[in-house]
């Protein structure tokens, strides 16, 4: 029992990871995914060393967003 609620703490038993990239990949062509070591379902209620990089992520994606707009709006 110990083992299982190890496991249970450094991963996630309630998401099916492979499953939702094959389907994140069939929403668009504009998609972008990251897969983040170690996170919970709720990323940001994961460990600390993972919510920075989820963090960090999104925050890059954010940008990424913000320059193409600017590109595009020609602002």
């Amino acid at each position: 029992m110990k083992i299982f609620i190890q496991l249970f703490i450094l991963a996630d038993i309630i998401l099916d990871v492979k499953t939702m990239r094959r389907m994140a990949a069939m929403i668009g062509s504009q998609v972008t995914i990251y897969e983040i070591e170690n996170a919970k379902h709720d990323i940001f209620l994961s460990k600390q060393s993972v919510r920075e990089e989820a963090f960090n992520l999104m925050f890059r994606w954010l940008q990424h967003i913000e320059d193409d707009w600017i590109i595009t709006t020609k602002i």
